[in-house]
């Protein structure tokens, strides 16, 4: 539905990466960006994991020791999401309603005084993490969904609207339908 309402440019990554362990942080700390806000379910961990493993752990304090600052963006709820941040001592806006702006502005009100120039997400959905962040002048890494079978029934009925966005993409920018399949692929 969402796909029927914004244009398509809006549901184009600025990039897109096989998972979080391939995204080049230090060229994004090169390019200015200051502040990842990044999603958690898919992203990082499968919605069937509830804590950080120790891979995601050692990724989360190298990406800091760049100099990022980390404030982890999600639609699940509190207690979910805090049981992931907090052996991690985090920040986080769980509630997020990505795409729409309650969590985008409550994430950028976190960075501030960075711009949406400094800040880069990253997530795995085109219906809520590239619509949004796009929505709100952020820059926007796509990556592989974790593990689709354990996905909520939400997130299933928006990966049914990406594919008629996907398809949508193949028609007019076949070079972006192509980009998302390779890392969809796992090429």
């Amino acid at each position: 539905m969402l796909q029927l309402i914004y244009p398509l440019e809006k549901f184009i990554p600025h990039d897109c990466f096989k998972d979080v362990f391939s995204i080049d942080y230090n060229k994004l700390y090169e390019n200015g960006k200051r502040i990842i806000l990044m999603d958690i379910d898919n992203t990082l961990i499968p919605y069937d994991i509830a804590l950080p493993t120790p891979e995601i752990r050692a990724l989360l304090e190298n990406i800091q020791k760049i100099g990022f600052r980390i404030i982890l963006i999600s639609n699940n709820c509190l207690a979910r999401v805090r049981a992931f941040t907090e052996p991690l001592g985090l920040e986080f806006v769980e509630k997020a309603l990505k795409p729409f702006g309650r969590g985008y502005r409550r994430a950028l009100k976190m960075a501030s005084p960075h711009g949406t120039g400094e800040i880069v997400a990253v997530g795995d959905q085109l219906m809520t993490d590239v619509l949004g962040g796009n929505r709100f002048g952020i820059d926007v890494i796509l990556v592989k969904p974790l593990k689709k079978r354990s996905e909520k029934w939400y997130t299933k009925f928006n990966r049914l609207n990406e594919n008629h966005v996907l398809k949508r993409l193949k028609k007019k920018y076949p070079e972006v339908h192509e980009k998302i399949a390779r890392v969809n692929d796992g090429t």
